[in-house]
């Protein structure tokens, strides 16, 4: 057979299985696209999970610093500061000065 007879029967055949050729086209276009929407899947949950994991980090930090703030403004401690540090008194009763509005 020659090489033009070879090329002839190879366009005979593909103009009657036009349709099983795009069909097959197709079908490996929608395969590689399903490939490549399971892997962006995958990214986006591994995204998620990363993110799940600061929000917790973030929020045991909060509970944290909201109890560190609780701590540091209780009245005794803020008493004991203004004692020690800044030597202020709980005035006496003949000290106290009453302000009348006029």
């Amino acid at each position: 057979m020659s090489q033009i007879q070879l090329e002839r029967l190879i366009s005979q055949d593909w103009r009657q299985h036009k349709l099983a050729g795009v069909l097959l086209l197709a079908c490996i276009a929608s395969a590689l696209a399903v490939v490549y929407l399971a892997h962006l899947n995958r990214q986006l949950t591994i995204a998620q999970d990363t993110y799940y994991q600061q929000r917790d980090q973030l929020d045991t930090q909060w509970r944290n610093l909201l109890l560190e703030q609780r701590s540091l403004a209780e009245h005794s401690r803020v008493e004991d500061i203004a004692r020690r540090r800044l030597n202020m008194q709980r005035p006496t009763g003949e000290r106290d000065i009453m302000v009348r509005p006029q």
